[in-house]
């Protein structure tokens, strides 16, 4: 009887320490990357706002099937739909099965002559369970090396246009 008392207040205790650690992330994450392209903004525009255009940069895009509706891209488990866009940005909901949906922005500022830095961000608000807060730690690392890759092929595909 004293084993089972000890180890139920060994998991209370430590679901409790786990729970507080994890309110001290936050409960929005943004990975982000950026690159610095000459170009113009027509060239952006074409290849980031619209989701056809997608397929000629986006690796997963190139080697999945990708189904088009209006504003909306499904690819496989996920969803992609534009939310909004300006004359230098473009904002979209991107929903994976099994995680909070992303604001995904793209923004193009001119540096000078014809640089401009594209600007690539993913934005998760998450609840305050510990599971959650914990998955965010990954985020960075594991978005941010994809969308340094993506953002290669992005410039490629602008240079080649």
């Amino acid at each position: 009887m004293r084993f089972i008392k000890l180890a139920f207040i060994s998991v209370v205790v430590l679901s409790l320490l786990v729970t507080g650690i994890s309110l001290l992330f936050p409960s929005t994450v943004i990975a982000s990357r950026a690159i610095e392209i000459n170009t113009n903004p027509t060239k952006i525009s074409y290849f980031v706002s619209d989701l056809a255009h997608w397929k000629e940069w986006m690796s997963d895009w190139k080697e999945n099937e990708v189904r088009l509706e209006k504003n909306t891209a499904y690819i496989g488990t996920q969803t992609v739909q534009l939310v909004s866009q300006t004359d230098h940005s473009v904002n979209y909901k991107w929903v994976a099965t099994g995680q909070n949906p992303y604001l995904v922005k793209f923004e193009w500022t001119l540096l000078k002559d014809s640089a401009y830095v594209i600007h690539w961000s993913f934005e998760q608000k998450v609840k305050w369970y510990p599971w959650e807060k914990f998955q965010t730690l990954l985020n960075d690392n594991v978005l941010g090396s994809k969308m340094e890759l993506e953002l290669q092929n992005l410039q490629t595909a602008i240079n080649n246009k």
